[in-house]
């Protein structure tokens, strides 16, 4: 679903923004918003998944996966996917 949004630029970015997308290949200036947007909310799950992962570096040696461990990840999974079912 898309909604709409209206944003006010002054000249000079508006301008700005309009050669870019033209330099970068898009037919209109919202191809180009839309883009940049969606190269930030990527940006944004790249940075938590290596805050993640830094976390995860820094918990402490690692110790091997049991077969409880599968089991409890298993579990854990088809919860999720059940919760995520009921919606």
């Amino acid at each position: 679903m898309s909604e709409m949004m209206h944003i006010s630029l002054p000249s000079p970015l508006k301008k700005w923004v309009d050669r870019q997308a033209a330099k970068k290949g898009h037919s209109t200036s919202d191809e180009f918003i839309l883009d940049m947007l969606r190269r930030e909310q990527a940006t944004e799950a790249r940075e938590r998944i290596d805050a993640i992962l830094i976390e995860s570096l820094d918990s402490g040696p690692s110790t091997p996966m049991t077969a409880k461990d599968w089991q409890n990840i298993r579990a854990a999974g088809r919860r999720r996917f059940n919760a995520r079912r009921k919606k």
